[in-house]
């Protein structure tokens, strides 16, 4: 199985939330088991996860922000994106002290309400391998 392309996008406030995965796989055909293998890491954090696995997360997260920000258009990318999502730009040290808060009981609470709620399917380009909602539940 070879995933080509894993992100994710992440737009919340206070009163409402969406979280989304956007993959892509070498071939079509390999879309259902991405989506499938995806959808079970994120059950698998609703069960909990170790302090070493947090602290792993937290610092690729760090580190993603600090690389963002390393340009100029990284910052103006940053900065317009907390702006369309109702928030204030942040300097990537105030953002990386709100991962340094982070506890495993957040992440683990997080993944629970993404894991029990009902996906919703999205394409760009062709349909033809995107799985069906309830294979992927």
């Amino acid at each position: 199985l070879m995933i080509s392309m894993f992100s994710k996008a992440v737009v919340s406030t206070q009163s409402t939330g969406m979280f989304g995965l956007s993959v892509s796989a070498a071939n079509g055909a390999e879309l259902g088991d991405v989506l499938k293998s995806s959808i079970g890491v994120i059950r698998g954090v609703g069960q909990g996860v170790t302090d070493e696995e947090l602290q792993g997360a937290k610092n690729r997260l760090k580190l993603s922000v600090l690389n963002e920000r390393s340009s100029v258009s990284g910052v103006l990318n940053s900065t317009a994106t907390e702006a369309l999502a109702g928030g204030a730009a942040r300097s990537a040290g105030d953002v990386c002290a709100a991962i340094d808060a982070l506890t495993a009981e957040d992440v683990v609470a997080v993944a629970k309400k993404v894991a029990s709620s009902q996906p919703v399917l999205v394409t760009y380009g062709s349909a033809e391998d995107m799985p069906i909602q309830r294979e992927l539940i």
